[in-house]
């Protein structure tokens, strides 16, 4: 198992650090970050260096992702480096093109971490294992707003991984709710990336809204009869 594969599904969150914060003791996974989210980031809190220190600050040890790109495969690189050097807990986010895989290609001989986005076929998925990359991120949210069967090929996306050497972790990204982190679960992802608002969102259910309030109905039923006199104060 590679350095910082976590080895199980979970949530992993994004966007801004002081809301993750409230949302620490729901024991993320790591922490991702895009360039469109950093974009608006930076105008709140001052240049991204400074951003991502305040991610690695959160109490949490888990990974931090942190999205870069450029013209070249030597402009990823040498955007990267400034973040590597503030922790070994930093991976490297690049996009899915020829640059960004030698990108990760030496990142890997140099036993760096990195994860590929803007991932959205099978075929991407085989050359991001081939270049050495540790995470890939399929697009969810895009694939079900093209009104593709996105369940089917984030599948086959996570078939194609699976029992290949250094097989990376399968991040569902860009989950825009919780159909689409249903979708990405369902289809075999070991996690999903999403905002704290959207993680609420998927604790509701209908069902468990109707019996939530069945049970809770028979609990205020005793605290009325004086059932629960020492459990809880009147």
């Amino acid at each position: 198992m590679v350095q910082g594969y976590p080895g199980q599904a979970g949530i992993w969150f994004q966007g801004d650090p002081e809301v993750i914060k409230d949302y620490l003791e729901f024991n993320p996974v790591g922490i991702v970050t895009n360039t469109l989210v950093l974009d608006g980031l930076v105008d709140t809190y001052g240049p991204m260096l400074g951003v991502i220190e305040r991610y690695l600050e959160l109490d949490n040890d888990g990974p931090v992702v942190v999205e870069v790109d450029g013209d070249t495969t030597e402009d990823i690189v040498n955007a990267s480096a400034p973040f590597q050097a503030l922790s070994e807990r930093v991976v490297m986010k690049i996009p899915s093109t020829s640059k960004g895989f030698r990108a990760i290609a030496r990142m890997k001989a140099n036993g760096r971490e990195s994860m590929v986005t803007t991932l959205f076929s099978a075929s991407q998925a085989v050359a991001a294992v081939q270049v050495g990359a540790t995470y890939i991120a399929p697009f969810v949210g895009p694939l079900i707003d093209s009104g593709a069967d996105a369940r089917a090929i984030v599948s086959d996306i996570v078939q194609v991984v699976r029992g290949r050497a250094n097989q990376p972790y399968v991040l569902g990204g860009i989950i825009r709710n919780w159909i689409a982190a249903d979708v990405a679960l369902r289809a075999g992802c070991d996690g999903v990336v999403v905002f704290p608002h959207h993680f609420e969102e998927m604790m509701l259910h209908a069902g468990t809204s109707e019996w939530n309030a069945t049970f809770r109905g028979h609990w205020d039923n005793m605290v009325d009869k004086g059932a629960l006199d020492g459990v809880i104060d009147a």
